[in-house]
């Protein structure tokens, strides 16, 4: 298994309609691809949630960045946001099969959540007040 693995869907068309779909393996193999992961879906919904948030990735646009080192810090807290401090829905896992109506039945995560990086929720606090070292 390699460290890093680069799948590229290539697809054909004729007047609008698909004729194939192939699958190049760049680096690695199907090994390196478990279950559902041989499609562009994950990374192209990761790019519009990014392109959504952040004005600079807007297409056709007149936001526009003067300074590589502002894009860079944006993208940065966003990223946070995004990975430390935002809950997904994809990650929540069923508490109970209990159907009451006022109790918790779920137990939401974010993704660093999810890899356990961290424990808990971050907030903006932490991420502000934190000592860079």
């Amino acid at each position: 298994m390699h460290p890093y693995a680069y799948l590229q869907i290539v697809k054909k068309r004729y007047k609008k309609i698909f004729i194939t779909v192939k699958k190049v393996f760049v680096k690695g193999s199907e090994i390196d691809f478990p279950g559902k992961t041989q499609n562009t879906s994950y990374v192209e919904r990761h790019n519009l949630t990014l392109r959504d948030r952040v004005s600079y990735l807007g297409r056709k646009t007149i936001a526009y960045c003067k300074k590589k080192s502002h894009f860079k810090r944006i993208m940065w807290i966003n990223l946070f946001d995004y990975n430390y401090i935002r809950f997904h829905k994809s990650l929540r896992t069923k508490m109970s099969d209990t159907s009451k109506k006022f109790e918790k039945k779920y137990i939401h995560k974010t993704p660093a959540m999810e890899l356990k990086i961290t424990k808990k929720q971050l907030n903006w606090k932490f991420l502000l007040t934190y000592p860079v070292l």
